[in-house]
Parts: C-alpha cells; structure tokens; sequence
C-alpha cells in the first residue's frame, strides 16, 4: 500500500505522521504507548508466574512500544511485524533516541510483512506440530488508522480469530482502536467485533493532548483475553518503576465511559472482511442516529467497565457467519440514502463511499438534494431522453413515457392544489408502478445524473449547462458518449427504482 511519512521538527520535539495522520509527537507519546502495551504485559506477567514471556507487537515499527514492553525483564522474545521497511529504518534511526534503541535490542526479532500474512504462515506452518510452543504470552497491535478497506481487515472477526490461534491461554491481546467521542459506532463495532471472537474485552479511553489538537478526540484502546480480565487483578498489577505516564491510580479510570457513549456499543454490528461495517462506521459516523440520551440516568453518567462483564449483543452478532452484505457496496450506499429519503429528507445525507468522500463533503456536494433539485429542469429531462427512445429498449421507453404523463399530471394537479404531495398515484390502470412519492423519482433521478456524470463527465445529460435551470449537455450531438449518457442515466433511474420497489416488498 501507498505510504507517505513525514516527521515535523518540533521545539519540543518531533511529530511523526504516516499518510497525514500523526503517529505520535514525542512531547505526549508516552501516554499513548505505555496504555497501550504496559497494562497488557503486567497481565501476562501475573498470569504467567515465573515464565519467560513472548511477545508479538503487530505494526509498532517505530521501536515506542517495543521499547516499553523491553521494561519488563520477563519479557524473552519479541516478534515486531511491520510491513513498512522505511519505517523500521526511521525506528532504528531518526528515532532511537527516543525508543532507546529498543529495534536493535537481541530480543527483538523484526519481520518486514504484514501483520496478517505473517500470523496466517505462522499457524500454517505450525498445523502439524504442537504450536503450543510457538504461541505468544501477550499481542500488541499498534495499526495506523484505517482508511480503506484493505486496512480495515486487521479489525475483523476473521482476524481476531486469528490471535486467538497464536495467544496462549489466557494470554492478553491489548490493540490501538479509534476516539470513543469522534469514532463512537467504529469504536463499538471494533469492541464487539472481539467479543464475537470470544474474546472478553475491556475498553478504554484516554486524552492525549498532541491528538486532541488534531481534533482526533479522545483515543480509545482495546484490552482483551479468552479469560474475563476482573477488577481485582488490575488493582493489583506490579507495573514497572520507571513510567512516565502511567500509574495504577490513572490505569482503573481509563476505563470509565460516559453512559450515552458506552449505551451506543448495543446499536453496531460486528465487522468481518467480506463486509466492512468498519469502515462505513468510519466513513458515515453523521449518519448514524446516536442513542436517546434522555434515558441515561442522571445519577449514573458514567459506566466503569471494570466493574462488570460484558458480552456481545444479539444485534452486534446477527449477521455473524449468516448472510453477509457488504455496507459499502454501491448497492447498500444507495439503499441507505433511499431509507433516509423516507425518514429525514430535510437532514439528508448520502453515504460516502470512499476515504476522501466524507459525509461533510457529501453535505455539501450531494446531500442537500433540494437545493440539488432546483438545478434540474426534469420535465425537461425526460422529454430530451424520449428524443432518443428509439434508441433506448421498448420497455424503458415506455416507461419514460409513462412517467413523463405523470409528471405533466402532477404538475396540473399542483397547479390546483399546492398542498397536494401524492401526485404520482399507484393506479391500477397505470400499468407502472411507481410506489414512490414524487420528490423520491425527482431525487433519484438526480442522484442518478450526478453519479453518472462523476463517472462519464463528457457523456451525460444535465452536464455543460449554461442556463441557471438547464440541464442540457453540450455534448449531446448524437456521438456514441451520448447514448451512453443516455444508457447510463436510464439504468440508474431503473435501477435505483427497483431498489426502492424492492424495499416496500
């Protein structure tokens, strides 16, 4: 995958940040690692008495977390698998002084792979033996955030499924997540996600404030084993003398959540590699109704996740080994417009789709689909694509035709009746069934014309016009990019009507 690095010189220090996204800035990093990696090893440390432990670290090339987990002397062996060479060179140089040159100690073992590849070779190579003896006392991972959805694979079931394969029993698994405030439902989906692997997880969050001025919010983490992790043992957890950041006092309030955030992890479902629920979480956080907060009781704000064990919700674990569908597929994306079409026209969104296609951008491009609709003549419309129908199929010829008489039906009756919205009627005789309301065809259509233009910019009607309600396109010169305007924009208007039919079924 493409990798941009860049470290900022800081008069207090450096900033490191992968693809534009800071990594750490060495003013605050502490907070981040030591969260990150000393509650997990202190776990296997009691757990494990009298044991020389092993320890992977997935992703963590800049040496910051191998340097804490180096504090404790139980600590034998670590395995660090990061696929990002450049990476390991800056860890081993640019930032030794501040990992203590943790990438070239003799118990660091370095694998230039990915993380998933490595552990999937590791359990296949092992099949046949006893890989008891290959497993490891602990597993940190610190990822960079997800922004695709092949990055998003080392957050799905498949792959916590995987750790469990590799983890001794009752081994500790501690992983970086994403802000609990910014990222609520991302951050739920990737906790549930765990618990469906059958893993009993503690959640935590911290402020570190070089993220805060990012504006990434609070930064959440991950704290798991097969085994319940109890309130007790981390009370009584013998953590290293030397920590800048982190003390057994501050360790038991990480793990306090507001109620209205915490009651949010029962509204996702799981995450798994044939359907990124991850990344739409990600992507369409605004989209998403937050839980009533008005239920929360004012004299319990807040939930102390140490205090109780939590299990997978029915609703996080309801598509877990049934039928997948994939919420990033264009399909669903559109179905959820059509779905908020119905329940919010007036805070309509469209899903994004794609890292640099937020909901905000969407906001403003696509989403506020009235005053979209305003710059599209759509009588018009119709009646330049019935120009052409003998080059379109009978049936949707038919069908334009069908819908261009409706139209000029609702158009008289609104004329006589301004407050009359259902002008498009389901009548038997109509022969089409267009079980929709007027804005809806209006508001596909439009879609429909905006998404094939970003396809085939030179090839669609409603593109070049010059008029303030125009539509027409200047390429519309009967060149063969204009029938496949036409064919495009037909096929979405269908298409996106059948969806919205088949939704009513």
């Amino acid at each position: 995958m493409a990798t941009s690095l860049f470290v900022e010189q800081h008069t207090d220090g450096i900033a490191f940040y992968i693809n534009g996204e800071l990594q750490f800035h060495s003013a605050d990093e502490a907070i981040y690692h030591e969260y990150l990696t000393i509650p997990a090893i202190a776990l296997a440390a009691k757990r494990f008495p009298n044991q020389l432990l092993r320890v992977i670290i997935c992703g963590g090339g800049d040496g910051l977390a191998a340097r804490d987990i180096l504090r404790f002397p139980q600590v034998n062996q670590i395995d660090l698998v990061d696929y990002s060479q450049e990476v390991i060179d800056l860890g081993k140089q640019d930032f030794a002084s501040f990992n203590q040159g943790s990438l070239v100690s003799p118990k660091v073992a370095i694998h230039i792979q990915e993380a998933f590849a490595f552990l999937n070779r590791l359990v296949q190579e092992f099949c046949t033996e006893s890989i008891q003896n290959y497993k490891y006392h602990a597993i940190i991972c610190d990822f960079t955030y997800p922004a695709s959805v092949a990055e998003t694979q080392i957050y799905a079931l498949e792959w916590f499924s995987l750790l469990k394969q590799v983890l001794m029993p009752s081994g500790i698994i501690a992983t970086n997540a994403v802000s609990p405030d910014r990222n609520t439902l991302a951050f739920w989906c990737i906790y549930q996600t765990m618990q469906a692997a059958g893993l009993a997880v503690k959640p935590m969050q911290l402020q570190i404030p070089s993220f805060l001025n990012h504006d990434y919010g609070n930064w959440g983490f991950l704290l798991a084993s097969e085994k319940a992790i109890i309130c007790s043992e981390v009370a009584s957890l013998d953590l290293p003398s030397n920590l800048r950041e982190l003390s057994l006092e501050t360790l038991q309030t990480v793990f306090i959540f507001d109620a209205a955030i915490a009651q949010t992890r029962h509204s996702v479902t799981i995450h798994q590699k044939d359907s990124s629920q991850l990344l739409f979480y990600l992507l369409n956080r605004l989209n998403i109704s937050h839980p009533n907060t008005s239920t929360v009781s004012l004299e319990n704000p807040q939930i102390n996740f140490l205090d109780f064990q939590d299990g997978p919700t029915a609703i996080a674990t309801s598509n877990h080994n049934f039928q997948l569908h994939d919420p990033m597929s264009l399909e669903t994306l559109a179905q959820s417009w059509l779905n908020q079409l119905e329940s919010n026209p007036d805070g309509l969104l469209i899903p994004a789709q794609h890292h640099s296609h937020t909901p905000e951008i969407s906001q403003e491009w696509l989403g506020r689909a009235k005053q979209l609709l305003n710059q599209i003549d759509f009588p018009r419309l119709i009646a330049k694509l019935l120009e052409r129908s003998q080059e379109l199929p009978h049936e949707i010829a038919h069908d334009l035709r069908e819908l261009q008489n409706k139209i000029i039906k609702f158009q008289q009756s609104q004329s006589l009746n301004e407050q009359d919205s259902h002008a498009i009627s389901t009548t038997s005789e109509s022969g089409l069934s267009f079980n929709l309301t007027t804005a809806k065809v209006i508001a596909i259509v439009s879609l429909t014309l905006l998404v094939a233009n970003l396809a085939a910019p030179d090839a669609v009607f409603a593109k070049g016009s010059t008029s303030s309600s125009g539509f027409m396109s200047s390429s519309d010169d009967g060149s063969g990019l204009g029938f496949l305007g036409v064919m495009m924009t037909v096929g979405g208007i269908v298409w996106l009507i059948n969806l919205a039919n088949d939704k009513q079924k």
